[in-house]
């Protein structure tokens, strides 16, 4: 089968089946996957993919539709072709959301698996973290310290923290994992501090935020067990927290 070319530089494949959505979906989503399709990239727009694919309007709509419902696409106003997105954690959170809700996964089995790479990621981070990582926890730390009191705003830099120290885990599945797992926490928390008091809330801000300091001195120094320690009395803090 002849492959179609336009100015655009890229290429796809005719699609020759009664399910041509399908098929075009597939074309377009294997490259992205590969690579040869990035983030921020566009595809051509409908006119030229209708000519490229030899498929009606409606076609290639609908699989343009079921790019952007997939995650992969992100559909641009007028003519101009969608743009390509950056993988997203969203849909990993909502399973997790909805599996939580149903009684699928409970909070104690959330918690265990996260004090397993929470102190996977202090780790690596010893190990990897670079002169740049250092520099982003550390305007975080400085950051979460001024809003010690502005109990809400912490809660979502706390969850930013911890995303940072997956990123500089340098692992990818910990920072999708972290990061949909920092997201559900927080959510967690603003609970627990609309109930709690100004008292109870600053108490726990002050602890949480020596203990990030810790975790963070460890990580600067390489120390490993330390880094490790940090974590697991963080972990073990977090769940007496919530009870």
């Amino acid at each position: 089968m002849a492959t179609i070319t336009n100015d655009t530089g890229i290429s796809f494949q005719p699609a020759a089946t009664k399910r041509a959505s399908e098929i075009i979906f597939d074309q377009v989503r294997e490259m992205i996957v590969k690579g040869d399709l990035k983030p921020g990239d566009r595809l051509p727009n409908e006119r030229a993919m209708m000519e490229m694919f030899g498929r009606s309007r409606p076609t290639v709509r609908e699989a343009l539709r079921m790019l952007e419902r997939e995650g992969y696409i992100r559909a641009n106003a007028g003519s101009n072709g969608a743009t390509v997105l950056a993988p997203s954690t969203d849909n990993l959170e909502q399973s997790m959301q909805t599996a939580l809700e149903v009684g699928h996964v409970s909070i104690a089995e959330m918690h265990e698996y996260r004090l397993v790479s929470e102190t996977a990621a202090a780790t690596w981070a010893c190990r990897r973290r670079t002169d740049e990582d250092l520099k982003a926890l550390r305007l975080l730390l400085d950051k979460m310290a001024e809003n010690l009191d502005n109990y809400f705003d912490y809660i979502d830099l706390d969850a930013e923290y911890h995303t940072q120290l997956a990123i500089t885990s340098k692992n990818n599945v910990i920072v999708m994992i972290n990061k949909t797992l920092s997201n559900i926490n927080k959510d967690f928390m603003t609970r627990k501090f609309q109930k709690a008091s100004e008292e109870e809330c600053a108490a726990m801000t002050h602890r949480v935020h020596e203990m990030h300091e810790a975790i963070f001195n460890a990580i600067v120094a390489q120390d490993e067990k330390k880094a490790t320690l940090a974590m697991e009395r963080h972990m073990e803090a977090f769940e007496s927290d919530l009870k």
